[in-house]
């Protein structure tokens, strides 16, 4: 069993909280100087039980407070008891990753919160044969803070945050296998990595072949087939006499025949483009002459030539435009003449190499052939590594289907083995249900699914549905969980709730009752309330005195100071 014993801080800052076992109360009261009870620490004093818990700092609202109001190598510490052993942890917001725990007068400064959750894990459920859930994970249940707004039994984190319901600690409680489920969960996730491989591999082949892998295994033995043609080529052309000696000298040769007419076929298309400039266009002297008289009677002296002389000018520049092209013309075509010369050297050393080979013209391209050979090949090898690797992960994923169908038989069976307990339970919801809304008109059922989740957790109320009305379902199914007999005995014995009442005044004040006249606490369990007394008629006030831990006005805050939280 877990109890907590006190809260304080080391150097004090804050006045210790001292609990004890039964009901503990943490009121938020109005003073003189103000008719409020918000901010005054009643929600931060839990947030501390969390923190010394090992809750995430970055998630903390501790990280938030300004270091002058409490300095970040303030330690949290936190008394408790594991069945029956007295322990006290030590965490500050400097070192948050490195929790001290003292026992017996011995301190162990763990390395991360891992070893340290771990550890107590380990502590808090010794006495367990079935496989427990973590350390924090078990504590989301059983301290809920206001930021989870209570309206899921299951979902006990800040709505913010979005964290996946987490089954686990429940069915732990109940009794039923955490293992089975954890597999299906497993198997699960399996499946949908999977199925994400499958759907990669799927579009790659698409890719590849513009097919469907259904249709690319047909592409798969046509590609194999042209493979072993090819090979079967160059097999008759290596067992030719003299292979080795002429292959080289024929890849060589192609090479060389390839680039002469890239070169040739260059200078071609340069030659075409040069051409000599033809005879000048013969043009009507009369009209050019009207047109130089005109220009000459406006320029007087300055037009010294006349038109013969222009005529003779122009027919200067395109006779040398002329003897420059003809020249040019004859340097590309003398080249083209060298090359071509040099590729029918080339092309007559190839043939008389092919014929070494003697393939009866079947045999186009030595190099040609090798690089279908090798395209083929590739391409044949591409395609069955897909069609094998799709083949494997649909036999991973139908394995996981099969693990996943055969574990959800045996979590159907471990809920029917479950039945007493079940029955048990949702008779202990009745009972406080009719205590507090009047009637038993309220059911409770544990049932698998299809869904991701796996299980479904399904607790009606009357009226449920309503904000209030849910808080109040979360309340009677956790106060059901500690006061039960069959989940008492695997519950660790310790229940905070956060300023769950914001209900109806009726509602409050029937379920403040339960707790003091109705609730039978056994000896080491805890329930720890935060609430504000300003709803409290003057007869509940003094019912619930005696279980007052602590109360805090806009004068005596829970940290002594007011302040607003540094956003980060």
């Amino acid at each position: 069993m877990f109890r907590i014993r006190k809260l304080y801080t080391e150097p004090p800052i804050i006045e210790p909280v001292e609990f004890t076992d039964g009901v503990n109360l943490i009121l938020g009261v109005k003073d003189e100087s103000s008719n409020k009870t918000n901010g005054v620490g009643k929600s931060l004093s839990i947030e501390f039980l969390h923190f010394a818990l090992l809750s995430n700092l970055s998630k903390s609202r501790v990280s938030l407070i300004p270091s002058d109001i409490f300095p970040p190598d303030t330690e949290v510490c936190l008394d408790f008891e594991v069945d029956g052993k007295n322990y006290t942890l030590r965490r500050s917001p400097n070192n948050s990753d490195e929790p001290k725990l003292i026992c017996n007068g011995k301190q162990t400064t763990f390395s991360s919160i891992a070893d340290a959750s771990a550890y107590l894990r380990k502590r808090l459920f010794s006495h367990s044969e079935m496989q427990a859930p973590s350390f924090r994970a078990m504590l989301g249940p059983l301290m809920r803070d206001e930021r989870s707004e209570f309206k899921s039994i299951v979902g006990c984190y800040d709505t913010s945050l979005r964290i996946p319901d987490n089954y686990t600690p429940h069915l732990f409680l109940f009794g039923l296998d955490v293992e089975v489920y954890s597999s299906i969960r497993a198997a699960i996730t399996e499946i949908d990595e999977l199925t994400k491989d499958i759907r990669k591999i799927k579009d790659n082949v698409k890719l590849l072949r513009q097919k469907d892998i259904s249709d690319a295994r047909s592409d798969l033995n046509e590609l194999e087939s042209e493979v072993e043609e090819i090979e079967r080529s160059i097999d008759a052309l290596e067992n030719v006499s003299g292979y080795e000696f002429v292959k080289d000298d024929l890849i060589r040769l192609e090479t060389n025949l390839d680039e002469l007419r890239r070169k040739k076929s260059l200078l071609s298309q340069k030659l075409a483009r040069t051409k000599i400039i033809a005879e000048a266009e013969k043009i009507d002297a009369q009209e050019i002459g009207e047109f130089f008289e005109q220009i000459n009677e406006r320029l007087g002296d300055l037009i010294k030539k006349d038109l013969e002389q222009v005529y003779a000018f122009k027919a200067k520049i395109d006779e040398f435009q002329n003897q420059l092209i003809h020249e040019r013309r004859n340097v590309i075509s003398e080249e083209i003449t060298n090359l071509t010369r040099e590729i029918n050297v080339i092309d007559r050393q190839y043939t008389e190499k092919l014929k070494i080979l003697d393939q009866q013209g079947n045999l186009k391209s030595l190099k040609q052939t090798y690089a279908a050979f090798k395209e083929k090949a590739d391409e044949a090898s591409q395609l069955k590594a897909f069609i094998s690797r799709f083949e494997d992960l649909e036999t991973q994923k139908q394995k996981a289907r099969t693990r996943k169908e055969a574990d959800l038989l045996q979590f159907q069976s471990d809920i029917q083995a479950c039945k007493e307990t079940l029955a048990s339970f949702e008779h202990s919801i009745l009972d406080i249900h009719e205590y507090i809304q009047g009637n038993k008109k309220a059911s409770f059922e544990i049932k698998p699914t299809s869904k991701k989740q796996v299980v479904e957790i399904v607790m009606r109320i009357d009226d449920d549905g309503s904000h209030s009305v849910e808080r109040e379902k979360v309340f009677i199914y956790d106060i059901a969980l500690l006061l039960n007999e069959h989940t008492a005995s695997r519950h660790p014995g310790v229940l905070v709730h956060d300023n769950i009442f914001d209900v109806d005044q009726d509602t409050l004040i029937r379920s403040i009752k339960f707790l003091f006249e109705k609730a039978e606490f056994a000896k080491q369990q805890q329930y720890i309330l935060t609430l504000n007394s300003d709803r409290l008629e003057s007869d509940i006030r003094a019912l619930i005195m005696p279980a007052v831990r602590a109360e805090y006005t806009k004068q005596k805050r829970f940290l002594k100071a007011h302040y607003q939280e540094e956003r980060k």
